[in-house]
């Protein structure tokens, strides 16, 4: 199967949680995207970004509101986090917790990056391809307004970000971002950032607990220490493959030479976990494919393109094979 960034199932747990207050069914939602929340019940589970993306999307058809990742992340405290959350509630001080959520954010998530300045800059990269869309823009609003909710949970103080700036556009009304901030958001930045005053860092938080703090980041480091176990070789072997469509299809030497290993002995570790190089090459296309198609900015001659087809009608007969139905009429029913 393909390698693709994955999320904590608690994620959607949460996004489901707060749907009540929207006037939204779950079911419903679930079912629009084929979704079995029983997956929600495992700690430890772990789904698609894109399952989260197509979430946030069945939720904002059913509730098109400008505020829609601003009301759901105030429905969230830092414990429903998990472990991330509770290494966070033990630090000392505000910056002390927003490094610590930087340096454990894999345990919950693969996107977006996070990383934290000396100046108190916290800023979202995403590093696995994939094609901009609503529910990727809702999670990145998301992901900032539960990092202010929670840190103004923390520190019990109301707290107002120096500046704030989303990469995606702005929405039609606006208001209720810079109210919700406090500050005036920049939409269509270069990068998403949202940034906090040197003086606001050392901010105490009221239930620091050192002694726990270490037992807790114990915990977070034998968790990523597990987490950083090698990848099996047909995850590393489609995630390669997606790096490299957009220069053409991939051929099996590239692959092998990029795994630092002969061709014969990668179609010998291929075979060995049930799987082909060509089955492999074919399904990351397809999971690539279903998602780029949603984008409706992408024409699909550069979706073609982005896959490595060499003609569009090529690609067309592929993403019928994969999902029995046409580009254009998967991008009419999504």
């Amino acid at each position: 199967m393909a390698a693709v960034p994955a999320i904590a199932s608690g994620a959607i747990r949460k996004l489901l949680g707060a749907l009540p207050s929207l006037g939204v069914d779950g079911g419903d939602v679930c079912a629009e995207v084929a979704f079995e929340a029983s997956v929600c019940e495992s700690a430890d589970a772990r789904v698609p970004l894109e399952l989260l993306y197509a979430l946030w999307e069945a939720v904002q058809r059913r509730a098109p509101r400008p505020d829609l990742a601003l009301v759901v992340a105030g429905h969230y405290s830092p414990g429903d986090y998990g472990l991330v959350g509770f290494v966070c509630m033990a630090s000392p001080n505000l910056g002390e917790g927003l490094r610590q959520l930087v340096r454990y954010a894999r345990l919950w998530t693969d996107e977006p990056q996070l990383a934290l300045s000396g100046e108190g800059e916290l800023r979202l990269d995403y590093r696995y391809p994939g094609a901009d869309r609503p529910g990727r823009r809702l999670a990145a609003e998301a992901a900032f307004a539960e990092v202010l909710h929670g840190a103004r949970a923390l520190t019990q103080r109301p707290l107002t970000p120096e500046e704030v700036e989303l990469s995606h556009p702005a929405p039609a009304d606006r208001a209720a971002h810079d109210a919700f901030f406090g500050t005036r958001v920049r939409f269509g930045r270069p990068h998403s950032r949202l940034r906090f005053a040197r003086h606001q860092l050392d901010i105490p938080i009221p239930q620091a607990d050192a002694q726990l703090a270490d037992f807790l980041r114990e915990l977070a480091n034998q968790a990523l220490a597990r987490q950083a176990q090698p990848r099996s070789v047909p995850e590393q072997v489609s995630q390669l493959i997606a790096e490299e469509l957009s220069q053409g299809v991939p051929a099996l030497s590239t692959v092998a030479r990029r795994m630092a290993m002969s061709e014969r002995t990668l179609r010998r570790r291929l075979a060995e976990e049930s799987t082909s190089f060509r089955e492999l090459l074919d399904s990351t296309r397809a999971a690539l494919g279903r998602s780029y198609v949603q984008d409706r900015r992408l024409p699909l001659t550069e979706v073609a393109f982005l896959l490595g087809f060499s003609e569009a009608s090529a690609f067309h007969r592929a993403f019928k094979r994969w999902t029995r139905a046409t580009p254009a009429a998967f991008r009419r029913n999504r």
